[in-house]
């Protein structure tokens, strides 16, 4: 039952990410018949059909000894698991693998768990906890002579510095990554990374610089047929449009992801690129569209878990309200999303949220509304204090100047 389920799980991953690389099985046997899949489509249904199953087998391998069995499992499943965001289930299932992988003394077997790991960790926002797991997943990688492998560890690392918005060594690590990847032929990782860069060049308002590197990436994706690193570089495409004042191009490449995600049924996606797109809809003027796509974004995450982007969500609502003339409103959303990035420690989400709640409650101006948006300027002064790139800089003068100004 369990080998059915395992060669089961690698089918299906096949039409869900077939970018992924497979882990190497042993064939079923002559007398197992794995289940197969026609399309996307049927490989989704069946895997939202037995995900309780896939984490019960995992288990009962680990249990049963199977210690094979027990780390191939959740490897396979890693590139379904980092599509969809079933971030409880995935880290269950890892660290059963983990402890398979360690009991074999299978150093590239760990390597892969602790990639995986470190993954769910990134995008449930548990830095520290993730940075950990890759860390140990590159000296393994390395010690083992595994070359790829090294790179799709450095490019991990990399997000992780992004997302810690570390942004000078987020773009150290992506371009060492580029080059292994770039020497190997790897063109696929290679568009990956590429996206990567112009994602951070962009956070460190280089527009020219992130322009040129989203266009690259998505060139490749296209020529390769990746159509989830195609919507990946369309959201980043347009964030790059809005920062240089062309929201329809900005708007049109939102859509374009969007269009990808909903094609295939991939929530995670759907509920990120929405964000795009919502701010994409504000630089149009489209605020009851934005409010759709955010409060849209906010009920996805929430579905799949992940809180700092269900946050993001409703900083962006709270936006929107605001410029739909409804600063109340927009102030209650800004302070739910204070309080999450705080809960995360996600301290420049925090200042950002707490920058429009600021606004939000100053355009009020209910009883006691100017004390309360001066002390939010205040808190996020504090929270920027530890980021100096130049997008911190500038939020430091305007949230300076509000101070300055009295806060009215």
């Amino acid at each position: 039952m369990l080998v059915w389920y395992l060669h089961s799980a690698d089918a299906a991953q096949t039409w869900i990410n077939p970018q992924e690389a497979h882990i190497p099985l042993d064939p079923p046997g002559d007398d197992l018949t794995p289940a197969s899949f026609a399309d996307y489509e049927e490989a989704m249904r069946w895997y939202e059909a037995e995900r309780g199953n896939l984490l019960a087998a995992t288990r009962a391998a680990g249990e049963a000894g199977l210690e094979v069995i027990a780390w191939q499992l959740p490897a396979v499943l890693r590139s379904v698991h980092m599509l969809l965001n079933p971030f409880e289930e995935w880290l269950a299932m890892g660290r059963i693998g983990l402890r398979a992988a360690r009991r074999l003394g299978d150093r590239t077997a760990e390597a892969e768990l602790l990639e995986s790991l470190g993954m769910a960790c990134t995008q449930s926002h548990r830095l520290a906890e993730g940075a950990e797991y890759h860390q140990g997943a590159l000296a393994a990688r390395r010690e083992t002579g595994d070359r790829l492998g090294e790179a799709l560890s450095l490019n991990d690392i990399g997000l992780i510095h992004l997302r810690g918005r570390r942004l000078e060594e987020a773009k150290e690590r992506f371009e060492q990554a580029a080059a292994v990847f770039r020497e190997l032929g790897a063109a696929q990782w290679e568009a990956v990374v590429l996206a990567n860069l112009a994602e951070v060049t962009y956070e460190l308002a280089r527009p020219e610089e992130a322009s040129g590197f989203v266009r690259r990436a998505l060139e490749m994706h296209r020529e390769l047929g990746n159509q989830g690193g195609e919507g990946n570089a369309l959201r980043i495409l347009s964030a790059i449009q809005r920062d240089r004042g062309q929201p329809e191009e900005a708007l049109g490449s939102a859509e374009g992801a969007l269009e990808i995600a909903r094609t295939h049924r991939n929530h995670m996606w759907e509920g990120y690129w929405l964000l795009e797109l919502g701010r994409a809809q504000q630089a149009n003027g489209a605020f009851d569209a934005a409010l759709v796509s955010f409060q849209r974004a906010a009920s996805l995450q929430r579905r799949l878990g992940d809180r700092a982007r269900e946050a993001r969500a409703w900083d962006g609502a709270g936006e929107t309200y605001r410029r739909l003339g409804r600063p109340g409103e927009a102030a209650d959303f800004h302070r739910r999303a204070v309080a999450a990035h705080r809960e995360l420690d996600d301290l420049w989400h925090a200042a950002l949220a707490l920058v429009g709640l600021a606004t939000a409650l100053r355009e009020a101006d209910e009883a006691g509304g100017g004390e309360e948006a001066r002390r939010r300027w205040g808190e996020a002064l504090r929270a920027l204090a530890s980021f100096d790139d130049p997008r911190a800089a500038a939020l430091r003068e305007r949230v300076l100047a509000a101070l300055e100004a009295g806060g009215t």
